[in-house]
């Protein structure tokens, strides 16, 4: 499966963007940036990327932006290897980006839970919902740049992501550029999702070998604001009613057959 380039798939993520659209806001926290175009949308604000630069200090004034072009900022700064300029980037991108009509609420783990108690399973990032899994003795892996006890180094992890059936990612794997190894490195995976607060609610993801989309919405921007400069960092731990979660599925019926053979135990 040949996957695009890192540009020419951010381009085609955006392009149903109006390009009239204005940056009317931004907010940048310890963990998160928060950009209104209209409406307001979240990303992580990363940090410690190879391969990227973090100007600790230095190059974080933002104000400048707000007023312009918004879809042309996006792909400027999404262009950028300055992280603080990607993750303005895409809170911006998914700001413009319509919500497709069809989607399912809640948590696209839950959606995967039953097959991921039997199926040998890879979650790239850290997930609260992983962690718990693999406590409960289920075939379970965490994979990480930044590993916490009982998680493997992303360096080190080719046995288990060759091994796994399903592959559970973060919208991290757009922005720092990885999806392409993350697909190449997961060959005998029967489900791939992506979820979390960097997720674009963008079908053309769905053309890397993606499943299901999982995507967070900003729903009350007070509650999500006062989260985030409280030093907030996990969207598990959000107030209630400040995030919306729903997905985006390529193709119902084929998931719902995948999910059920792999609970069952069969491949």
């Amino acid at each position: 499966m040949a996957i695009p380039a890192y540009l020419p798939m951010i381009e085609s993520i955006a392009s149903p963007a109006d390009e009239a659209v204005l940056i009317e806001d931004i907010r940048i926290y310890t963990n998160w940036v928060l950009v209104k175009t209209g409406k307001w949308s979240l990303s992580t604000l990363f940090r410690g990327m190879p391969g990227f630069d973090e100007h600790p200090g230095m190059g974080t004034w933002m104000g400048d932006w707000i007023g312009r072009p918004a879809k042309a900022s996006a792909l400027e700064l999404l262009s950028s290897r300055f992280i603080l300029h990607r993750a303005v980037g895409m809170a911006c991108l998914k700001s413009l980006l319509p919500v497709p009509e069809e989607v399912i609420p809640g948590n696209a783990a839950a959606m995967v839970e039953a097959a991921a108690a039997q199926a040998p399973t890879c979650f790239i990032g850290y997930f609260k919902e992983a962690a718990h899994w693999r406590e409960m003795g289920r075939p379970v892996n965490i994979v990480e740049l930044f590993p916490r006890p009982g998680d493997i180094h992303w360096d080190d992890a080719d046995e288990v992501l060759g091994k796994a059936q399903i592959v559970v990612m973060s919208g991290l794997t757009v922005v720092n550029e990885t999806l392409e190894s993350v697909i190449r490195r997961t060959p005998a995976a029967q489900v791939r999702i992506m979820m979390g607060p960097t997720v674009p609610p963008s079908p053309v993801i769905f053309e890397c070998g993606l499943d299901l989309l999982g995507v967070t919405l900003v729903r009350e921007m007070p509650l999500m604001a006062r989260y985030a400069e409280l030093g907030g960092g996990s969207i598990a731990y959000s107030p209630t009613g400040a995030l919306d979660r729903v997905n985006l599925v390529r193709d119902p019926s084929d998931l719902t057959r995948k999910l059920s053979s792999l609970a069952g135990g069969r491949s």
